[in-house]
This record gives C-alpha cells, structure tokens and sequence, in this order.
C-alpha cells in the first residue's frame, strides 16, 4: 500500500497492460483513484503502532506481518527487474 503506483505499474508490466489506452487509463482511475498517486479504494483506520489494539493484531497476526516484511524486502530487491520498463 505505500508504494501503490509502483505496484500498479509492475502489475501492469507483467501482465502485459497497456497503461496508455484511454480504457485502462479509466479503468485504472476508477478503481485506485485518479492523479498521481494511487491509493486503496476502500479506506482503513489507522491503527498507531505500540497502541493496545495494534499489540493485539500483531500477536494475532504474527505470520501476517513476518510475510509482509518479507515481501516489502523482495519488491526493494526486485526494483531492478521494472526500472525505465513501459509498456
């Protein structure tokens, strides 16, 4: 989420979309917002870190943040395989 143009873009990439089109341009708008930056169409509260509900959804969700660091490593690593790439 905080890279949501970058994700976008790679998405885009790999699965071979035309971000030029007229159509995917207003598709791409409509579903992760319109100008520069991208952002989740659907909101979430922010849940400040150290707080007693965040300790509770860490504990509880121990694996889920273990991955979620592993793949904000990997897509560090991987932004070489998407620079200057267009399509």
């Amino acid at each position: 989420m905080e890279q949501m143009e970058e994700s976008i873009h790679r998405f885009n990439i790999v699965l071979g979309i035309d971000e030029t089109t007229e159509l995917n341009r207003s598709c791409m708008d409509e579903f992760f917002g319109h100008g520069l930056k991208k952002s989740n169409s659907h909101s979430h509260p922010e849940v400040p870190e150290g707080s007693p509900a965040w300790k509770i959804l860490a504990e509880k969700n121990v694996w889920d943040l273990k991955l979620h660091d592993f793949i904000v490593e990997q897509f560090d690593i991987q932004r070489d395989l998407f620079l200057d790439k267009d399509i």
